[in-house]
């Protein structure tokens, strides 16, 4: 609860101290608190012991603090690697911490109320900020489609919860798991209880964007500006499979009825992604293709709830860790090749390599991305697909060759960086942060067990 209450107050004084200044003078006073957030997480030290707080509703083991301090270390990360805007007030930073609120809210759930409250706290910022540039059009329709579909898939997930309540008595998912215990050893599921939880999966999948609740991302992750792209890629994706694990090891009862189903949205996710991903003439819609494979590996953890040789929660937080890192290095590349270069297509990184330092960050951020060795990427997918072969082999065939296919896509921008053009391009300043960014992927893929917990 700590972190939660520092992330809110963070964000309520960064709107408010920020309205007259430049948003550069709250850049970094932002980036320290969210790093306070995540190392009071980390500590599990409680500073609002006058808080009281009832477990059913919300509440945080040892690892849901883990995954709070990542999300605090990827919205600092956000933050940093990308350059203040001239315009004054701080607003967007503000709308940032609040989102990250939202998405602390739901990683600690226990309740459907509390992950609906979650939800919206993490998406209504999300919406403003994908149309926060109103002199670009594409700006504006990715805005009015990301609200108009996340309101539609916040009604269906309402409706599901309405369904489960209708089947349990409850919405607490603990109490859930003795109803579905119950269910599971007679064999038969109520209708209600299979409609509200396929329902409530609609919601969570649209948000984490998998296959076949995908076909906002594009154009979304397009429209908006880069850095409210790379804030929905990696804050959504932490704080929605977390909350999917929740419901996921809440239903573990039923886990025969559901396992195939997932396998099945994982393999979509995977071949749509990748397939899409190959044939894209622009960055941003590149990388969200490669945001919904990515979706469809991560799925695969739900199939190691329930197993006992398996930690999915551990797997989950090193892919999420290494996805998260590499996948913020990504769009920090494409915003900084934008401004170098004036282009949107991917001859905004021709002649990159003539900066060392640069096309050295731009190889690391890509490879991991594609999961070559000693990566990060490399080390979330070898302990998700190695967990997972022993119980749905097809489902990793798929992913491998998903995996394959993701190298053609990644390494397109190569082929770019090292063109031998002569066009003169102006340089722009190069981040010390995504330097950071390189260190940290080599890092955790060279020695991944000092991230897991």
């Amino acid at each position: 609860m700590s972190a939660l209450l520092i992330v809110f107050a963070a964000a309520i004084l960064v709107l408010f101290l920020g309205i007259n200044k430049p948003e550069s003078a709250m850049k970094w006073p932002s980036v320290i608190l969210l790093m306070l957030a995540g190392l009071v997480a980390l500590s599990g030290v409680d500073l609002a012991t006058w808080l009281t707080v009832p477990e059913s509703m919300i509440s945080y083991s040892s690892m849901d603090r883990l995954f709070v301090a990542l999300l605090c270390g990827i919205g600092a990360l956000v933050i940093a690697v990308f350059d203040a805007l001239s315009s004054k007030g701080s607003d967007r930073l503000g709308l940032m911490m609040l989102s990250l609120t939202g998405a602390v809210m739901l990683v600690g759930q226990e309740n459907l109320v509390m992950m609906f409250l979650g939800i919206e706290v993490m998406s209504i910022p999300l919406y403003v900020l994908a149309g926060s540039d109103k002199q670009n059009i594409f700006s504006n329709e990715a805005a009015i489609k990301y609200f108009l579909l996340g309101a539609f898939s916040t009604a269906i997930l309402l409706l599901g919860s309405a369904f489960l309540y209708g089947a349990t008595g409850t919405l607490v998912l603990q109490s859930m798991t003795h109803k579905a215990s119950m269910y599971a050893h007679f064999g038969v599921y109520p209708p209600m209880l299979v409609a509200g939880l396929v329902l409530l999966a609609v919601g969570l999948l649209f948000k984490v964007s998998a296959v076949p609740f995908h076909f906002w991302a594009p154009d979304v992750y397009e429209g908006s500006p880069t850095r409210s792209t790379a804030f929905m890629a990696t804050i959504v994706k932490i704080a929605g499979f977390s909350a999917l694990l929740r419901v996921t090891m809440a239903f573990e009862p039923m886990s025969l009825w559901y396992q195939n189903a997932v396998a099945i949205l994982a393999i979509l996710s995977i071949i749509v992604g990748n397939m899409m991903g190959l044939v894209q003439s622009s960055p941003k819609r590149m990388l969200a293709y490669s945001s919904i494979a990515h979706a469809g590996y991560m799925l695969l953890v739900l199939l190691l709830v329930g197993q006992a040789q398996f930690e999915a929660d551990s797997i989950l937080y090193l892919y999420l860790v290494a996805y998260s890192i590499a996948s913020t290095g990504a769009f920090a590349w494409i915003e900084w090749a934008t401004q170098r270069s004036g282009k949107m297509d991917f001859t905004m990184f021709n002649g990159l390599s003539s900066n060392r330092w640069a096309i050295v960050n731009m190889v690391i951020v890509f490879l991991s991305l594609a999961g070559i060795p000693l990566t990060a990427g490399f080390a979330g997918k070898y302990y998700l697909f190695a967990s997972a072969f022993s119980i749905h082999p097809l489902a990793v065939g798929f992913a491998l060759l998903g995996t394959l296919l993701s190298i053609a896509y990644y390494f397109r921008a190569f082929r770019f960086a090292f063109a031998d053009t002569q066009e003169s391009t102006p340089n722009a300043k190069f981040s010390w942060v995504l330097m950071l960014v390189s260190v940290a992927i080599l890092l955790v893929g060279c020695a991944p067990m000092w991230f897991m917990p």
